[in-house]
């Protein structure tokens, strides 16, 4: 199975980041879509199909924890991740209220953000979920 994943971030250059740390043809990624706010990803959504979104919480017309809240209830199945510059505990908080899948901090670890990604790929693959 391919992974699809799309990115949300209005940060062309966090976007750039995170695109030279997955490993998208070692780990069967592929990045189908790419947007600067959530408003511009939910109007992207039902083109692209993603398995997994990246997004982060703060951005302009739509941020993430909006975003989210809107996409889960046509796109459930969906795992959310905030990849986000806030070392947060009232964002954290908000993520998980909402169903984000994981948390991670900017700038993600090259490791971090490919055992994410495999773990949810396992978890689709799979129906199980996996800690680790």
């Amino acid at each position: 199975m391919i992974l699809r994943v799309m990115m949300v971030d209005s940060n062309y250059n966090d976007r750039r980041d995170i695109d030279s740390k997955v490993k998208w043809v070692e780990n069967d990624f592929e990045l189908v879509g790419e947007a600067n706010n959530g408003e511009e990803a939910l109007s992207l959504l039902p083109h692209v199909s993603p398995h997994v979104i990246l997004t982060e919480i703060r951005m302009p017309k739509m941020d993430g924890i909006t975003f989210i809240e809107n996409a889960k209830k046509r796109w459930p199945d969906i795992k959310y991740i905030i990849v986000s510059n806030y070392d947060n505990f009232d964002y954290l908080r908000q993520a998980m209220k909402v169903g984000a899948y994981d948390y991670l901090l900017k700038p993600v670890k090259d490791d971090e953000i490919n055992n994410v990604l495999l773990r949810a790929k396992i978890e689709i693959e799979t129906g199980v979920r996996k800690f680790f």
